[in-house]
């Protein structure tokens, strides 16, 4: 679709007035950026920037997202005799250190988060029992993860043969994709440290003690409930079949008399 009321403002630019209004950028509000644009193309500082446009043609590749132009893109493309004389520098994104567990609820300071091994049997090995992909150079995982044995401290490191075993995602795992969890993975998981050490599991043995009590109390209090249901069943069950008795006497009583 053609655009007759907005023009590329390069000299001699063949697609001028053939680009749709998506093609087209506004001179940047920045003025630094502005700048840039200005010469590069090579115009006065004093012209009227109003409704003036460039196309895409004369931006690289890379100074786009997915639908806009980047803010610190600068034209460099078929500015005829004159080469761009600035380029644009892009903006990288803050390195933001924080533990790659899956919706790990903590916000562990960057200084008491650990970077995962760098030997790579070890560091498959964490990828797989943190359910994670080599999609990133820079893993970093939190001490919630480890038990106490392992890390004593807050500022401990991480042992060379350590493991990562809890609250590693998995509790939270979508039963249609319950496949995901292998025997082989499942193995690794358990394979070190017994799961049976209330120590390393962070609960005190009293609260444990408890816990257990109250299991056990409420076990049996289910049992005795599921006994009496049963037992008022059977009862009715009784009473109903004795009714059906004195039924079946009575009709047997009347048709004799009838045949008299």
């Amino acid at each position: 679709m053609k655009n007759h009321k907005l023009r590329c403002i390069v000299e001699n630019c063949y697609e001028s007035g053939y680009q749709d209004s998506r093609s087209m950028f506004k001179f940047p509000a920045n003025p630094a950026i502005r700048l840039k644009w200005i010469e590069n193309v090579g115009i006065s500082k004093n012209t009227n920037l109003y409704n003036r446009r460039l196309c895409r043609r004369h931006f690289e590749p890379n100074s786009f997202g997915k639908t806009k132009l980047f803010s610190w893109a600068v034209p460099t493309l078929f500015l005829g005799e004159k080469e761009g004389l600035h380029y644009g520098v892009p903006k990288k994104k803050p390195f933001i250190r924080k533990c790659s567990i899956v919706n790990c609820p903590t916000r562990s300071p960057p200084d008491r988060l650990h970077l995962f091994p760098s030997e790579p049997q070890m560091h498959k090995k964490w990828l797989g029992l943190c359910n994670l992909k080599a999609d990133s150079k820079w893993l970093f995982i939190c001490g919630r993860h480890f038990r106490r044995s392992v890390l004593p401290r807050v500022n401990s490191k991480v042992p060379k043969d350590a493991i990562p075993e809890l609250y590693l995602g998995w509790e939270v795992q979508d039963p249609l994709e319950s496949s995901l969890i292998t025997p082989k993975s499942e193995k690794l998981r358990r394979k070190k440290y017994s799961r049976s050490e209330a120590e390393d599991e962070g609960i005190d043995e009293e609260n444990s003690k408890e816990a257990c009590d109250n299991t056990t109390h409420k076990s049996c209090s289910n049992c005795v409930t599921l006994k009496d249901q049963l037992a008022a069943a059977l009862s009715k069950i009784q009473k109903l079949e004795q009714m059906q008795e004195v039924s079946d006497t009575d009709e047997e009583e009347y048709i004799f008399m009838l045949m008299k």
